[in-house]
C-alpha cells in the first residue's frame, strides 16, 4: 500500500492544527505543559479499543512506549519553542530538522534507495525555500535549543516506532503505546507544582462552546487525526520518506494564510513581495519534483 495519500492528508490536518495553535498559544493556553496534558488525555482514548487488539510482545510494548514518551517530549519542547519564537519560524525549523535526522539515519542504515534519498533532499530544500522568508525576528539560544531538542525527540520516536511496527500490526502498536500516558498523566496530577499549572484559570476552565473552545477542540481533533495518519504512514514506509513531505503542510498553510490574512491581519502578517513569492514558488517547485521522484520510487 502506498503511503503518499495518507501522508499528504495527514499534513493537511496538521496545517489545520497549526492554525489553531497560532490562534490559541498566546491567549487560551499559555503554558506548554497544559497542552501536553490535554494531548495525552485525548491520546488515552485509544485504550477504549484495547480488547480488540493483539497483545504485543514485551519488547514491542517497550519500543512502542518509548516512542510515545519521546514523541511527548518532542511536543513539549516544540510548544516551549513556540512560546519564545514566531510560529512561522519555529515549525519549519523543527520540520526541517526531523527529516534531516531521519535521512542521516536511513542513509547510514541503507534503508532507502538512491532515488528516494534525492527525493528527500529536494523535499527538505522545498521546506526551506517555502518558509525561509518567514524566519524573521530575534532568534535566541534557548529557542534554538528547544527546536533541536524537539526535532531530535520527534525523529528518534519515529525510528523507534518503526521498529515496533516491524514486530506487530499497526493497530495493536498504536493502542498499546498509549498505555504509558496513563501513569504520565497521573504523575502530572499528583505532583502539586505540575497540578497547579494544569488547573489554572487558563487551563481547564475553557468554554468549549465559545469560539476559542471550538478552535481548541477543532485543533485537537485535527492534530490527533494528523498524528494517526502519520503513524499509519510510518507503518507503510521509512520515517525519512514520510517526514520529508512536511513541506506539503506549508503549502496548505500558505493557502490558508492568503484567505485568512484579511480577516485576521494581526495573526497573519505575511507580506507577499516578489522576492517572497519567488522563494515560495521555488519551494513549491522543489516539493513537486521531490514528490514526483518519491512517487516514482514508490511505484
Amino acid at each position: 500500500m502506498n503511503h503518499l495519500p495518507f501522508t499528504i492528508t495527514a499534513y493537511l490536518f496538521n496545517a489545520i492544527a497549526v492554525l489553531a495553535n497560532k490562534f490559541l498559544l498566546q491567549k487560551t493556553i499559555p503554558d506548554p505543559l497544559v497542552y501536553v496534558f490535554y494531548i495525552s488525555i485525548v491520546s488515552l482514548l485509544a485504550i477504549l479499543v484495547l480488547p480488540f487488539t493483539n497483545t504485543p510482545t514485551l519488547s514491542t510494548f517497550y519500543l512502542a512506549s518509548v516512542s510515545t514518551v519521546l514523541w511527548t517530549l518532542g511536543a513539549y519542547f516544540m510548544f516551549k519553542a513556540l512560546k519564545l519564537g514566531n510560529v512561522s519560524r519555529v515549525i519549519p525549523i523543527i520540520g526541517t530538522l526531523i527529516p534531516l535526522i531521519l535521512l542521516v539515519f536511513a542513509t547510514e542504515t541503507h534503508a532507502i534507495s538512491t532515488t528516494q534519498t534525492w527525493a528527500v533532499w529536494l523535499l527538505i530544500a522545498g521546506i526551506v525555500f517555502i518558509t525561509i522568508t518567514d524566519w524573521a525576528g530575534k532568534l535566541s539560544i534557548r529557542e534554538i535549543m528547544f527546536e533541536v531538542l524537539s526535532g531530535g525527540f520527534f525523529a528518534i520516536s519515529y525510528i523507534v516506532l518503526r521498529e515496533a511496527y516491524l514486530n506487530s500490526d499497526f493497530f495493536s502498536v498504536i493502542v498499546w503505546s498509549r498505555l504509558i500516558l496513563l501513569p504520565l498523566c497521573i504523575f502530572m496530577l499528583v505532583i502539586p507544582a505540575l497540578r497547579k499549572k494544569i488547573f489554572t484559570s487558563n487551563g481547564l476552565r475553557i468554554n468549549f462552546f465559545s469560539k476559542a473552545g471550538l478552535v481548541f477542540l477543532g485543533g485537537q481533533i485535527s492534530g490527533a487525526s494528523s498524528e494517526f495518519l502519520l503513524l499509519f504512514s510510518i507503518s507503510l514506509a521509512n520515517p525519512a520518506l514520510v517526514n520529508s513531505l512536511q513541506g506539503v503542510q506549508y503549502v496548505f498553510l500558505l493557502l490558508f494564510a492568503i484567505f485568512l490574512s484579511k480577516k485576521y491581519p494581526q495573526i497573519f502578517e505575511e507580506k507577499y513581495t516578489p522576492v517572497v513569492m519567488l522563494s515560495k514558488l521555488a519551494g513549491i517547485g522543489l516539493l513537486g519534483i521531490g514528490l514526483y521522484l518519491l512517487a516514482f520510487a514508490s511505484g
